[in-house]
């Protein structure tokens, strides 16, 4: 390893990241772009360093799908420290470590480096806090441990760290080093931060009273009977609702093309993009995860065009209709959990149940599905149901990882007309929920179908349907779930 060059890189990576991070965060018109939610959650990790809290994270882990705006996030909380926090310039490194890689140059080196031959001082015993945003961290395969050693060797440094790879991320996050991170998942956008970012509103509504409510709901069914006259009876979540339902029109465009910040701008005018970002994931990612042979590379791009064609999502009907073996097919499935674009839901029930049944598989966002579909030309305005679906899979699956702490558990039931998911609550207390893009009259058969399956004593259907809690069965409006 030539030390000189390195410390070039670096030097010049110092000199010039501000005049990227205002390329990145800026639209066509100077204008900044408007910021994701998580940032004001990585705002108030630095503040609480840089104030020296009792309560301090100072190695946050941000994983999330390619094209969510991570490389923008860091960009904007770089711009943060150096114009809001006065922190000085050479104290701020960000670094994409995939260049590293390609530099062939490793993490580790590269902060010893910048140490030594840059802030020429003893970073261990400094005082004056430092900061590592680092871009893209999962392409070192060493990251997890020198992130550890980092931590532990350099109080007054301050860590970020994004991977694309959100189960490859988990994977290697060691037990020990679990215990110092503090992940923050950035999924998707959701529907408020669509109406932002496309500039249909000005600014965020205050909706964390109103998420918080339908969080707890999930959490404890108890609370499902009182929902609609806490509800009706509280004038600030009312106000936020009726600001939301403005926006109805909004909700088929936001399925379509409201899953990415680029999505969201451009709408079709992004497809090549968001197909090219998937040809990444297959041909970038996913090898890094293992290193797969190339022929399964061009069998992952089938298996994706064929899970967006189908709901049919079973590892032998993949296996037949493309003729990939099943073995490989498991693996690949694997392999596009691990690099966020796709997840499962698991029917509820015994283990031999669980094997036996097809898991279900969604998108992490139905754009993916949409754009795919609509390249090739087999998009139908029918379709417009299943994304809605697929949307609300999604966003239980995030509530799932990101609110583990309250053991939510997402399935499916497995059992002819029955309803869409069922959440397991931390009592074991099952809640069917169906889901209809419009209103359905069967959508009431089928939750009760399941809650006489499972015993459950309430049940949620979400659709066109005016706030109502009738029969033991919450009736909830769709404009109220896409807040989450």
């Amino acid at each position: 390893m030539d030390i000189d060059i390195l410390k070039t890189y670096l030097e010049r990576r110092i000199q010039y990241t501000e005049k990227l991070a205002l390329r990145y965060t800026t639209d066509e018109n100077n204008k900044p772009l408007p910021k994701r939610h998580i940032f004001s959650r990585i705002k108030n990790h630095i503040n609480n360093f840089l104030e020296k809290n009792t309560k301090i994270d100072r190695l946050i882990i941000i994983p999330g799908l390619r094209g969510t705006g991570k490389t923008t996030l860091l960009y904007q909380t770089y711009l943060y420290l150096i114009k809001e926090k006065n922190i000085p310039r050479e104290r701020v490194l960000f670094i994409s470590v995939d260049d590293l890689k390609s530099l062939n140059y490793d993490l580790r080196s590269s902060i010893e480096v910048y140490e030594s031959k840059i802030l020429f001082e003893d970073l261990a015993i400094s005082e004056e806090p430092v900061f590592l945003l680092l871009d893209e961290v999962n392409h070192d395969p060493n990251w997890a441990l020198t992130l550890k050693v980092i931590y532990d060797g350099y109080p007054s440094i301050f860590i970020i760290a994004t991977g694309s790879s959100a189960l490859e991320l988990e994977k290697e996050t060691t037990a020990d080093l679990a215990r110092r991170a503090k992940k923050e998942y950035l999924f998707p956008l959701n529907f408020i931060e669509y109406l932002k970012i496309s500039k249909k509103i000005d600014k965020y509504y205050k909706t964390k009273i109103l998420k918080e409510k339908i969080l707890n709901l999930l959490k404890d069914d108890s609370l499902i009977p009182k929902f609609t006259s806490e509800f009706f009876t509280n004038n600030e979540i009312i106000e936020i609702y009726k600001k939301i339902k403005l926006h109805s029109f909004e909700i088929e465009d936001f399925l379509k093309f409201g899953g990415f910040p680029f999505t969201a701008l451009y709408k079709k005018d992004s497809e090549d993009l968001l197909l090219e970002t998937i040809k990444k994931i297959a041909y970038l990612d996913i090898p890094t995860i293992n290193n797969i042979k190339s022929s399964s590379i061009k069998d992952t791009i089938k298996i994706i065009n064929y899970l967006a064609g189908s709901e049919k999502t079973s590892i032998e009907n993949i296996s037949n209709s493309l003729n990939i073996s099943k073995e490989n097919v498991q693996n690949i499935l694997e392999y596009l959990e691990m690099s966020s674009l796709i997840f499962s839901i698991k029917p509820l029930g015994s283990e031999e149940k669980i094997s036996r049944k097809t898991w279900k598989r969604y998108f992490i966002t139905p754009t993916i599905r949409f754009m795919i579909k609509d390249y090739l030309g087999t998009f139908k305005e029918s379709d417009i149901g299943f994304l809605f679906e697929e949307y609300i899979a999604s966003t239980l699956y995030k509530i799932q990882i990101t609110h583990n702490m309250s053991n939510i558990n997402v399935f499916y039931d497995p059992n002819k007309n029955s309803a869409d998911f069922l959440i397991k609550t931390f009592e074991n207390k099952i809640i069917p929920i169906e889901v209809k893009y419009g209103k359905d009259k069967n959508a009431e058969k089928q939750v009760r179908n399941s809650m006489k399956r499972y015993n459950a004593e309430y049940g949620i259907i979400i659709g066109d349907y005016e706030l109502e809690f009738r029969d033991n069965i919450l009736y909830m409006p769709k404009e109220l779930f896409l807040i989450l």
